[in-house]
C-alpha cells in the first residue's frame, strides 16, 4: 500500500515529532529513526531497525477514516440553536455585533415553541432519542421570557416524545441572583465570558452604560461554579493580557473551579482597533497558554483552545456543516450564529432554511404559556385548545450542501498541516484559508504551537516543551514548513 498521506512530522529542537491523527499515534524520535520510519512507509523492502519496525507496521495498517462532510438529508441536527435576541446589557468595546444593544428584536414565543416542535419532530421521525437546545445572543438572558418558556416547553415536549434533552447557553453573566440560581438549576452547560480579574473585566466587558460590573459577574460565576452544571469560563485574550494568563489561571482555579477554561484570542474588528485593543502575539500566546494550562491542571481543570484539541477528529471546526438549526428571531435558519453581515463580507451564505408559521393548521399538541410574573419559577399552564398554525420546516437542500462543503478538505491552507483534523481550519467566517499551504497566519501559528506542545505533554515531555518554548528559532523551525507530510519529498531528513 502507498504511504499514508495523513502522517505528519515536525522538528522539535534536535528531535522529530511524528503524528498520525487517524491512527491516534504520536512519537518523538531522532533523525535516523525518522528516516527509517519514512523509508519503511515508502517501501516494504526498506531496512529498518528492530526498534522502528513495530511503528512502521502500525502506521502501515489502516487507520480511522478521515472525517468527512455530512451527506444525505438533514436528519440529525447537531443541535437546535436559538437566538432569542441580538440585544445585550453589556457594552464590550471589542464587540462588533451590529445589533442595537437595548432595542433589538426579541423572538416571538410562538416561533420559539414551533422551533422546538419542528426540531424534536425531526429527531423522532429519524429514530433519534436525544435533543440539544443551545442559546446564543447578543445576551440570550436579556430575553429572559423566551428562555424560560423554551426550557419549560422543551422539557415537557421531550418527555412526551421519549427524548432526553439538555440545555446550554453562552452568557455574559450580568443578571440578578435569582436569575443566576435558576440557570444553575435548569441548565446543563453554561459558557461564561469572563476576561479576567476586576481591572481586566471592567475595561474589556463593562455594562452597556459603561459601568464596571465585575462584582456582579464574579458573584454569579461563583453561583454557577457551585451548581451541578458543566461550567465553562471563556476568556478573550488581547495582547495586553497575554502575560497575565498564568495569573488568570490561578485566580479562576482558586475562586471558581470551572469544568474547563477556554482561552480564545481577540478577533480583529474596527471597534476593537478604535478602542485600542491589539491582537495577541501568537508566539507569546502559545507559551503563556501552556503555562496557564499547567496551573489549571493542578486543579483538575481542563484548558481549551478550540483549534488545538488533539482528542478530536473533525472536518469542520464549529456548527457549520453539522446541520445545526440556528434559528433567529425572524424564523431564519442558519448554520452559523454570527451576523449575516459578517458572512456576506467574506462571500459566504450560511442560510439554509426557515420556519414558516403559516403552514397547515393542526390542533396544538399539549402547548403551554408562561406567566412572566411567576419567574424565576417555571409555571406552565395548559394552553388554549384553539387551532394554531403548524409550521413548515423549509430546508433548501442545495444550500445545505453548500454549507456542508465548508470543510477542511476544501481549505487549501490546511492541506499539509498536522493540525488539519483537530483545527479543521478554524472559523469559516473569520479565518481565511484560501492561501497556499504553508502561508500560515497568526491563528495557524498559535494553533500549531499549542498542538505540538499538547502532543509532547501527552508523551510526558514537559521539560522539552519548556526548552522548546524558550528557543524562538526552534519554534519557527517547527511552524514554518510548507508541508508536514512525512512522506513528502519536501521533508528534508
Amino acid at each position: 500500500m502507498p504511504c499514508e498521506p495523513d502522517i505528519f512530522i515536525v522538528p522539535v529542537l534536535d528531535k522529530f515529532l511524528i503524528h498520525a491523527p487517524l491512527h491516534n499515534f504520536a512519537t518523538l524520535v531522532d533523525r535516523e529513526a525518522a528516516r527509517q520510519i519514512r523509508a519503511g512507509l515508502l517501501s516494504k523492502e526498506a531496512a529498518v531497525s528492530e526498534s522502528v519496525r513495530p511503528m512502521v507496521a502500525y502506521l502501515r495498517s489502516p487507520g480511522a477514516p478521515a472525517p468527512t462532510a455530512r451527506t444525505g438529508p438533514v436528519d440529525n441536527p447537531f443541535f437546535l440553536g436559538l437566538i432569542p435576541t441580538r440585544g445585550c446589557n453589556m457594552g464590550c468595546p471589542y464587540c462588533d455585533f451590529a445589533a442595537p444593544k437595548t432595542t433589538s428584536a426579541v423572538m416571538d414565543l410562538e416561533l420559539a415553541r414551533q422551533a422546538v416542535n419542528v426540531y424534536m419532530t425531526l429527531l423522532v421521525e429519524n429514530g433519534r432519542n436525544h435533543a440539544e437546545v443551545h442559546f446564543f445572543g447578543g445576551e440570550p438572558f436579556y430575553a429572559e421570557e423566551v428562555i424560560h418558556f423554551v426550557v419549560g416547553y422543551a422539557t415537557m415536549r421531550a418527555a412526551e416524545l421519549g427524548l432526553t434533552v439538555r440545555f446550554e447557553a453562552t452568557t455574559n453573566g450580568l443578571y440578578n441572583v435569582g436569575r443566576c440560581q435558576w440557570i444553575a438549576d435548569y441548565f446543563d452547560t453554561v459558557v461564561l465570558s469572563l476576561d479576567g480579574p476586576a481591572d481586566i473585566q471592567n475595561r474589556n466587558r463593562p455594562a452597556v452604560n459603561g459601568r464596571g460590573v465585575f462584582d456582579t459577574i464574579a458573584r454569579n460565576a461563583k453561583i454557577l461554579s457551585e451548581g451541578s452544571i458543566e461550567f465553562i469560563v471563556r476568556t478573550c485574550i488581547t495582547n495586553d493580557t497575554i502575560p497575565r494568563m498564568p495569573e488568570m489561571a490561578r485566580w479562576v482555579s482558586r475562586d471558581f473551579r470551572p469544568s474547563s477554561v477556554c482561552f480564545e484570542t481577540l478577533t480583529y474588528s474596527p471597534l476593537a482597533e478604535t478602542a485600542g485593543f491589539e491582537l495577541p502575539d501568537p508566539w507569546e500566546f502559545a507559551r503563556n497558554f501552556d503555562l496557564a494550562a499547567r496551573i489549571l491542571e493542578e486543579y483538575d481543570i481542563e484548558t481549551v483552545i478550540s483549534t488545538a484539541d488533539i482528542r478530536t477528529l473533525q472536518a469542520t471546526f464549529c456548527p457549520v456543516g453539522r446541520d445545526a438549526l440556528i434559528v433567529s428571531s425572524d424564523g431564519a435558519i442558519d448554520a452559523c450564529y454570527l451576523l449575516k453581515k459578517d458572512w456576506s463580507r467574506n462571500g459566504l451564505n450560511m442560510r439554509f432554511g426557515r420556519i414558516n408559521l403559516s403552514g397547515r393548521p393542526q390542533p396544538r399538541s399539549n402547548g403551554c404559556i408562561l406567566s412572566a410574573a411567576d419567574m424565576p419559577l417555571i409555571d406552565l399552564q395548559p394552553a388554549s385548545k384553539e387551532i394554531s398554525p403548524w409550521p413548515a420546516l423549509e430546508i433548501d437542500h442545495e444550500a445545505v450542501q453548500r454549507v456542508r462543503s465548508l470543510n477542511v478538505h476544501n481549505r487549501p491552507l490546511c492541506t499539509h498541516c498536522l493540525s488539519r483534523y483537530h483545527c479543521a481550519g478554524g472559523c469559516h467566517v473569520n479565518h481565511d484559508t484560501s492561501a497556499p499551504p504553508g502561508r500560515f497566519d497568526d491563528l495557524c501559528i498559535q494553533t500549531r504551537l499549542i498542538t505540538i506542545a499538547n502532543l509532547l505533554k501527552e508523551m510526558n515531555q514537559p521539560d522539552l516543551v519548556d526548552e522548546w518554548f524558550a528557543d524562538r528559532p526552534a519554534l519557527e523551525a517547527s511552524v514554518w514548513q510548507s508541508t508536514d507530510r512525512l512522506c513528502s519529498q519536501e521533508i528534508m531528513l
